[in-house]
C-alpha cells in the first residue's frame, strides 16, 4: 500500500511539517514514514489510532519531535518500540495501557515525559531514562508494577505528583542532586523502596510523597530541608528512627502516622511547628524529647502511641516542660499528657489546676490520685484499661472519690468509674443527678448496675460496651437518655423505664431485647 493509503496526515500550520493522525494498515510492525508529498513528516498526532493489539513493534525514524497525547494509549498488544534521536517530549497518556511492553530506551535528545506517559504499563521492567531529562510529569509511571529499578538523571529538575505511584516491584532508586521538586504521591505505595537518598537544595517534601513504603528503612533527608508535609512518610513500617536536619521548621498533620516499627526520635532546634496526629500509631515509640523551640502540641500528635513512656521536653523551652516523662506546661498549672506506655501508680503534682482533654486517654495506669489544686477535668478523661482506681485530695472543692470512684464533691454527678475494676456489680449512691458521658463506657466485668430513683439525666455513650450488662431498671426521675448511651451492648435482654423519659439519638442501638414500662 502506498504511504497515502497507509496514513493519515495533518498540516501543522505555520510550521511546514506533517503530523501522522492515523493508521489504516494490518500486521504486527508499524514503521512510521519519514516525509509524505515532500513535506517532512515530525509528529505522532492525539490519538493516533483506535487500539490496534496486532500492533507488537513500533520504529519512528529520526526527524520525529514529539509524540502527541494518547497516541499510542492502549497499545496492550505492542512488546517494542524504537524511538529516534530527536525527539524531545512524549506528551500526556502517549503509550498509558501498553501493558504488553516491558523494556523501553529513551533517546538523549528527550527533555520531558509529560503526565500518564506510560500510566498502566504493568509490563515495564526496564527503562533507561536520557541525561537531558529535566521534567517527569504526574502520573508518568502510574501503577508500573513490573519496574524493579530506575536512575533517574542529573539535569532532572522536577518528579510530578503521582508520578511512580504503587510501583510496587520497585526495589531502589537513585534521586539526583539536581531535584529541586517531588510532587505529591509521587511514590506513595512503593511497598519495596528500602532506602531514599533525598538531595541536597530540596526544600519541602510534599503531602503523601513516600506514604504507604511500608519496606522503607533507611531516608537521608538534605540539610536544606525545611518542611515535611501531612502524610509524607506515614505507614512507613519498617522505619526504626530517623535523623531529622537541623533546618527543619515545619511538619505537617500525620507525616509520620502509623510508622509502627519507629522506636525513638529527637526533633531538632529549628522546629517551631508540628501537625496533628504527627506520630499518631507509632506503636512502638518509646520516647521524644521535644526542643526549646516548639510552641504548640496538639493532643493527637502523640495519639495511640502504646508504648510512649517519656515525653521530655528541652529546659529552656519558654511554653512546656516535662517531670519524669509528663508533659506540662511550663508554669506547671495544666497536665498536658501522660505517656500511654507508662505503668502503675500516679499522683498529679500538687498545684495542677487542669488536665488538658485527652491527656490521660488510654493510659496502662492502674490508679491514679488527684490533687486538692486540681479545678478541671474531663468527665471521660480516665478511660484507660487497666484502670481500678480514682482517688482525691480530700481538700479538692470540686472532685471527691468513693471507693476509686470519681464524683464532683456536690455528689451530685457520676464523672468516671474505672474500666478494670474486678466487681459484677455496682450501687450507684443515693443523691446522684446526673450519669457524665462515657462513665461506663467499656466496663465489661459489669453485670448489674442499680441507678438511684434520684436520677434524672444519663448523657452520651454513658454505658456503651458494657458486654456483661444484663438488665436495667431506669429510675421514675430519668429525665433523659443522651445519644448511644446503651449502643453495643450484646447481652442485654431488658431495659425497664418510664415512658416519659426522651431517649436520644441511636441510644439503645444494637438492642434487641424487650422494654417493660414502669408506668403501664
Amino acid at each position: 500500500m502506498e504511504t497515502s493509503d497507509l496514513f493519515n496526515f495533518e498540516l501543522i500550520e505555520g510550521k511546514g511539517y506533517l503530523s501522522v493522525t492515523g493508521y489504516n494498515g494490518g500486521g504486527e510492525e508499524l514503521v512510521f514514514p519519514v516525509s509524505h508529498e515532500g513535506k517532512p513528516v515530525k509528529s505522532i498526532g492525539r490519538e493516533f489510532s483506535l487500539c490496534n493489539n496486532r500492533i507488537k513493534r513500533i520504529i519512528i525514524p529520526e526527524g520525529y519531535a514529539s509524540i502527541e497525547k494518547m497516541a499510542f494509549n492502549n497499545y496492550s498488544g505492542l512488546k517494542e518500540i524504537s524511538l529516534p534521536e530527536g525527539l524531545t517530549s512524549i506528551k500526556e497518556a502517549a503509550f498509558s495501557g501498553c501493558t504488553g511492553l516491558t523494556e523501553i530506551t529513551l533517546p538523549e535528545s528527550l527533555t520531558s515525559i509529560e503526565e500518564s506517559a506510560f500510566f498502566d504499563c504493568t509490563g515495564l521492567k526496564e527503562i533507561r531514562l536520557p541525561k537531558g531529562l529535566t521534567t517527569i510529569g504526574g502520573w508518568a509511571f502510574y501503577e508500573c508494577t513490573g519496574l524493579k529499578e530506575i536512575k533517574l538523571p542529573e539535569g532532572l529538575t522536577s518528579i510530578g505528583e503521582w508520578a511512580f505511584y504503587k510501583c510496587t516491584g520497585l526495589t531502589k532508586i537513585i534521586l539526583p542532586k539536581s531535584l529541586t521538586s517531588i510532587g505529591k504521591l509521587a511514590f506513595n505505595e512503593c511497598v519495596k523502596l528500602t532506602e531514599i537518598i533525598l538531595p541536597d537544595g530540596l526544600t519541602s517534601i510534599e503531602e503523601s510523597v513516600f506514604c504507604g513504603c511500608a519496606g522503607l528503612k533507611n531516608i537521608i533527608f538534605p540539610e536544606s530541608l525545611t518542611t515535611i508535609e501531612e502524610w509524607a512518610f506515614s505507614e512507613c513500617a519498617g522505619l526504626t528512627e530517623i535523623k531529622l536536619p537541623d533546618r527543619l521548621t515545619s511538619i505537617e498533620d500525620c507525616a509520620f502516622s502509623k510508622c509502627t516499627g519507629l522506636k525513638e526520635i529527637n526533633l531538632p532546634d529549628s522546629l517551631t511547628s508540628i501537625g496533628r496526629s504527627l506520630f499518631s500509631e507509632c506503636t512502638e515509640l518509646t520516647s521524644i524529647k521535644l526542643p526549646r523551640s516548639l510552641t504548640s502540641l496538639a493532643i493527637t500528635t502523640l495519639y495511640d502511641c502504646a508504648r510512649l513512656t517519656d515525653i521530655n521536653v528541652d529546659e529552656n523551652n519558654p511554653v512546656f516542660s516535662s517531670v519524669d516523662g509528663v508533659f506540662f506546661d511550663k508554669a506547671m498549672t495544666t497536665l498536658m499528657q501522660f505517656p500511654q506506655g507508662k505503668k502503675g501508680n500516679y499522683s498529679v503534682p500538687e498545684g495542677i489546676i487542669s488536665i488538658r482533654s485527652g491527656a490521660f486517654d488510654n493510659c496502662k495506669l492502674t490508679s491514679i490520685s488527684l490533687p486538692k489544686s486540681l479545678l478541671l477535668v474531663d468527665s471521660y478523661e480516665f478511660n484507660g484499661e487497666q484502670l481500678t482506681d480514682i482517688t482525691v485530695n480530700e481538700l479538692n472543692p470540686y472532685y471527691y472519690s468513693i471507693d476509686g470512684v470519681l464524683f464532683d464533691k456536690e455528689k451530685q454527678s457520676l464523672i468516671q468509674y474505672p474500666r478494670n475494676r474486678d466487681r459484677t456489680d455496682y450501687i450507684i449512691p443515693d443523691g446522684i443527678k446526673i450519669i457524665e458521658a462515657e462513665v461506663f463506657y467499656g466496663c465489661k466485668r459489669l453485670v448489674n448496675i442499680v441507678l438511684p430513683e434520684s436520677l434524672e439525666i444519663i448523657r452520651e455513650y454513658a454505658f456503651k460496651k458494657c458486654e456483661g450488662l444484663k438488665a436495667i431498671t431506669l429510675p421514675m426521675s430519668l429525665q433523659f437518655i443522651g445519644e448511644r448511651a446503651f449502643e453495643d451492648c450484646p447481652n442485654l435482654e431488658t431495659v425497664t423505664l418510664s415512658r416519659k423519659t426522651r431517649i436520644g439519638h441511636k441510644a439503645f442501638k444494637g438492642f434487641k431485647g424487650g422494654l417493660v414500662y414502669r408506668d403501664e
